[in-house]
């Protein structure tokens, strides 16, 4: 093949192509087409063993789709495996102290996991200043809580 004058290998192209692949992979991270230059890279391999273009093209995808469905699960789930609640995620399920009283309608104020929130709890209920309760979920910013001795009360009951 003939580029600009200049006579270059299909083995030469595919190369290329895998090596800019791997560099944006590098750059990147996101393991997105590092899977691609290894397909390239067996697809410059058949170039260099005499296979058609054809067969080339269907090599690279082939081996694309191949590590594509069952490697990159197996490596997203293995640099993954760390995941830790941040912010948000972990407030849910801790204990704290309302410090305002809270109600459904009338949000008040709870310190958990060390800082003040806005707080609301179910329906019908008031939780008042000093008592301790549990984080049930968060929307936005304000903090959904039930009574802990609540809580714990119909927890017994059920067991």
């Amino acid at each position: 093949m003939t580029l600009l004058g200049i006579t270059v290998s299909a083995a030469i192209i595919w190369l290329i192509a895998a090596g800019v692949l791997a560099l944006i992979e590098a750059l990147t991270q996101g393991l997105t087409s590092i899977w691609f230059a290894f397909a390239a890279a067996a697809a410059a391999v058949t170039a260099l063993a005499g296979g058609s273009a054809a067969l080339q093209v269907i090599v690279f995808i082939g081996v694309s789709l191949i590590l594509l469905i069952f490697t990159r699960p197996v490596v997203k789930r293995k640099l993954n495996s760390r995941v830790e609640m941040t912010n948000v995620d972990a407030v849910t399920g801790q204990e704290g102290i309302v410090l305002e009283k809270v109600s459904h309608l009338q949000p008040g104020q709870v310190k958990a996991d060390g800082k003040v929130w806005t707080a609301v709890c179910e329906e019908g209920e008031t939780i008042e200043k000093g008592k301790v309760v549990i984080v049930k979920g968060v929307r936005g910013v304000t903090l959904t809580v039930e009574d802990k001795e609540k809580a714990d009360k119909e927890r017994n009951e059920e067991e």
